[in-house]
């Protein structure tokens, strides 16, 4: 499901925001190659059950034909949530049953994932083709091991987490020989 909506209030601003909400459910994801002395890998796998939430949020606003200002943002939350571990034992049989045998995982493979990312940009046209951007990035992001995805708790959980921040600045100079 990925409804989105763009307004427009005026010439010179836009801007749009969207949703996203997936349901992945895989009856053989791939977790770990487990390797002990002695014995051969191990390949587990697992069935999963994953929830993924993200909005989106882009603002572009045109002060002047020369200088302009735009944002985009994104918090996005996914867990999975794994059962029914099972190791491959014979990936080429032709019947699907034959393929795996159960196993005994002893790990929590589980796990939550939160993410905000930003991209600040101010575009300055100081001369005819001569530009200057100034650019902030900031990614926040955290994990855990839950498993379930509840809405609130997660997407409140975004804004607590460590952030990186880039700032950047490109400058460029036309020459007309």
């Amino acid at each position: 499901i990925i409804p989105s909506i763009t307004w427009r209030p005026t010439s010179a601003t836009s801007v749009s925001t969207g949703f996203r909400y997936h349901i992945n459910s895989d009856d053989a994801q791939w977790i770990t190659n487990e390797e002990a002395e002695g014995e051969l890998t191990r390949y587990v796998f697992g069935r999963l059950k994953q929830r993924t939430a993200a909005f989106t949020f882009r603002v572009n606003y045109t002060l002047t034909p020369e200088l302009s200002i735009q944002t985009y943002a994104e918090p996005f939350v996914s867990a999975g949530e794994y059962s029914g571990f099972k190791e491959l034992t014979n990936g080429r049989a032709v019947k699907y049953s034959d393929r795996y045998q159960a196993y005994d995982y002893g790990e929590n493979a589980d796990f939550n994932i939160r993410s905000f990312r930003t991209t600040n940009v101010l575009r300055w046209e100081y001369k005819p083709g001569s530009s200057l951007f100034v650019v902030w990035q900031q990614g926040r992001s955290g994990d855990g091991d839950v498993g379930d995805f509840r809405f609130g708790r997660d997407f409140s959980g975004i804004f607590s987490a460590p952030s990186h921040n880039v700032f950047l600045v490109k400058l460029s100079y036309w020459l007309n020989m």
